[in-house]
């Protein structure tokens, strides 16, 4: 193992949980691919993935409702909520629970499977979700390149 990635990892080990996410590169941020349903015709950045996935987007620009789902996967889903909206699994569950308690939002819709998340993008209009790359993704939905 290079020196390097040594070191790398042994500060992660000193940071505090919350901080960690940081420092975290995009190493596996093409294990994940963004898919949507194909009504979405809109280019999306990586500020807008955030936005959406924290509840903060809640229109794409026909003013059609953004309806995302979360793929519970463990390794694809700390990928996908590291990389993308930037923030730890326990950071993330706890901003939703926030939400939730205080009446601004509502849990996100959750599936364990990718062939349940990519259905529900292929027959939900204004939805997005991502899978991981070995998926297979049907017809119905369309893979998004980031701006």
């Amino acid at each position: 193992m290079n020196l390097c990635v040594i070191r790398y990892y042994f500060i992660l080990l000193l940071l505090p949980p919350g901080f960690q996410f940081v420092f975290t590169p995009f190493v596996h941020a093409n294990d994940v691919r963004i898919i949507v349903h194909p009504d979405v015709q809109e280019s999306i950045s990586v500020n807008d993935i955030r936005n959406i996935f924290l509840g903060k987007k809640t229109q794409w620009s026909n003013n059609q409702r953004i309806r995302f789902v979360l793929l519970t996967e463990k390794t694809t889903y700390r990928t996908f909520i590291t990389n993308y909206v930037r923030k730890t699994l326990y950071q993330y569950r706890n901003y939703w629970r926030k939400k939730v308690f205080t009446g601004t939002g509502m849990m996100p819709i959750m599936f364990s499977s990718c062939s349940q998340s990519i259905d529900y993008v292929r027959r939900t209009k204004g939805a997005i979700s991502f899978v991981p790359e070995t998926c297979a993704v049907s017809d119905g939905v369309k893979e998004v390149t980031l701006d």
